[in-house]
């Protein structure tokens, strides 16, 4: 058994069988994942399958006040349907950067490329770059051609870039600020990183 508030004004009940419109049904799925990455991925899937968009997802979330993981859900499907990455960036400053103490860093610093201003996710003191790629979909080759020049600037300028993804900072934010943490330490960086719990990957 299933139960769902205000299941009466919800359903679709011209259709046969009566159902739940796709939009309701898909964040259900999203808030019983057993992680953030896990509603992430259904999130992504539904809106490529083309049935449903981002800005009728976030509607939907909305107008559901008892949605488990709602603040989360309407955050991220805001910045989707934005087309920006601030809920990774954020995710990034929360989850890997600050509970690990790394160095920090300086973000959306202004800088000139080949391709006119950019604005860089995060840069530290040691010359690395961290870029989000809060990017959901498929990109385009084009997309992707100027991520590399942007990459290839970067190096010019003297900065070593790393691109992570949603799943490097939501799914696995321990072993991956271990990782920067080493990049750090490898360009002078004297700082110690430290475990944010008892499990964490940071330090051993």
């Amino acid at each position: 058994m299933h139960r769902v508030v205000r299941l009466e004004e919800r359903v679709m009940w011209n259709t046969s069988p009566p159902r739940l419109p796709y939009e309701d049904a898909a964040l259900e799925l999203a808030a019983a994942a057993a992680s953030d990455f896990e509603a992430l991925g259904v999130l992504a899937t539904v809106v490529q399958s083309r049935r449903t968009t981002a800005a009728r997802l976030l509607a939907s979330a909305r107008s559901r006040p008892r949605l488990s993981r709602r603040r989360w859900i309407i955050a991220v499907l805001g910045d989707v349907a934005a087309g920006t990455c601030s809920v990774l960036e954020r995710g990034y400053l929360c989850r890997v950067e600050r509970p690990h103490r790394l160095q920090v860093g300086r973000r959306q610093r202004p800088a000139t490329s080949s391709r006119g201003s950019v604005h860089r996710d995060v840069q530290y003191a040691t010359g690395l770059l961290v870029e989000l790629d809060g990017r959901l979909f498929h990109d385009t080759a084009a997309q992707r051609d100027a991520d590399f020049d942007r990459d290839l600037d970067a190096a010019v300028d003297g900065l070593d870039t790393v691109r992570l993804s949603w799943g490097q900072v939501f799914d696995r934010p321990c072993w991956t600020a271990s990782r920067i943490a080493l990049l750090q330490q490898a360009r002078c960086w004297n700082g110690t990183p430290v475990p944010c719990g008892p499990t964490c990957l940071v330090g051993r």
